[in-house]
């Protein structure tokens, strides 16, 4: 009985700080609940917004369009464009801590073909920043400038990529290189390239594409190229 009033005591005497202070762990414990309810709605809405996007993008093209057509459908290439680059940019916008980056990229790919300036504008952002879009921003702006035959400003940029690959394959940027290269019509600089991919890559694709055109610019070079690794019987079961 001594021990009970004891602690009835030690109770009654702190009970306003011991109060006070569960009613800050419950604020806090409900603020919490509010913000993680919060953030999922947001995450699953942004998901959502970039799945319709994908959606506008995959739309058919067709005039007029067919009867009982499911999803998107768009009477003219141009006007598909322009909605999936608005569809796109949205997601940009509404979602910035989610999908911007993947988003904005997609927009500019689409923003292309209606507003060039302002695509390669933003390709040329994504492509100077730390995310996991920055390699492909860069490979579209190289391609870019590659279809509109600006050929300097293309090899500047797959040189660039070469230095921050991501999670593109080097011997794919040094082989649009040296297409670059004998584009320009630098045969010499061209065959190097082509002989260095062959070199490193003889038993894949890009190999044999890279040694196809290095016979037709220097022949004399393919009997440089070390012979091609023998195929391990046990290949596919170590």
């Amino acid at each position: 009985m001594e021990g009970f009033l004891a602690s009835s005591s030690w109770i009654k005497s702190r009970s306003r700080p011991i109060l006070t202070g569960l009613t800050v762990v419950a604020v806090i414990a409900a603020l919490a609940l509010i913000f993680w309810l919060i953030s999922s709605r947001r995450s699953r809405a942004a998901a959502d917004a970039l799945g319709e996007a994908f959606k506008v993008a995959d739309a058919i093209v067709a005039n007029p369009v067919p009867p009982n057509v499911t999803g998107y459908a768009f009477t003219s290439e141009d006007e598909k464009v322009r909605k999936t680059f608005e569809a796109f940019d949205k997601v940009a916008r509404d979602y910035p801590s989610y999908y911007e980056d993947l988003a904005r990229f997609y927009a500019a790919t689409n923003q292309l073909k209606f507003d060039a300036p302002a695509a390669e504008a933003t390709l040329k952002g994504l492509a100077q920043k730390d995310s996991p879009m920055a390699s492909q921003a860069a490979l579209g702006l190289a391609q870019r400038y590659e279809g509109t035959g600006k050929l300097d400003e293309a090899l500047a940029a797959y040189e660039a990529l070469l230095k921050k690959p991501g999670d593109l394959a080097p011997l794919f940027i040094r082989y649009n290189i040296a297409r670059m290269y004998e584009a320009q019509g630098k045969t010499k600089e061209a065959a190097d390239t082509y002989f260095e991919v062959a070199r490193d890559a003889r038993s894949i694709g890009i190999g044999a594409t890279a040694m196809t055109r290095l016979s037709t610019l220097d022949p004399t070079r393919l009997e440089q190229l070390p012979p091609p690794e023998a195929t391990s019987p046990l290949a596919g079961f170590r």
